[in-house]
């Protein structure tokens, strides 16, 4: 009896913890933010030689605007109390990007991510 109410008092402990540091759409969307400012660097590098690299840093200002405007529209968080998870609609299509719990956001493998925004209409 006396384990029972031990492990009874330890599941309640756990779930309110992970209740009080679940994380919210700001969370999820400060990893989302960095991944993709990372493939669009990337992208830009690609295109850019010497010659330009002052049009690299202004359309990577302009890209950092945009992409912290893209997340915001479309970036869908989904509270379940203990965890909260991420979605990102894209043309109607909607796709698990993030899972958080315990005040930690675990994004899907970065490979996949960085080959659905090369898919994606927006990059």
């Amino acid at each position: 009896m006396k384990g029972f109410l031990y492990t009874l008092l330890f599941v309640f402990a756990l779930s309110l913890t992970c209740i009080v540091t679940c994380p919210d759409k700001e969370a999820h969307s400060e990893p989302l933010m960095r991944l993709f400012n990372v493939a669009c660097q990337a992208k830009l590098a690609a295109i850019t030689t010497d010659e330009n690299e002052l049009l690299m840093m202004i359309l990577s200002s302009a890209l950092g605007s945009g992409i912290a405007e893209y997340i915001d529209k479309h970036l869908i968080v989904d509270n379940y109390f203990v965890c909260s998870v991420g979605r990102l609609n894209d043309a109607g299509e909607e796709k698990i990007v993030s899972l958080g719990v315990l005040n930690h956001i675990f994004i899907m493998s970065e490979e996949d991510l960085l080959r659905e925004l090369e898919d994606s209409e927006w990059l």
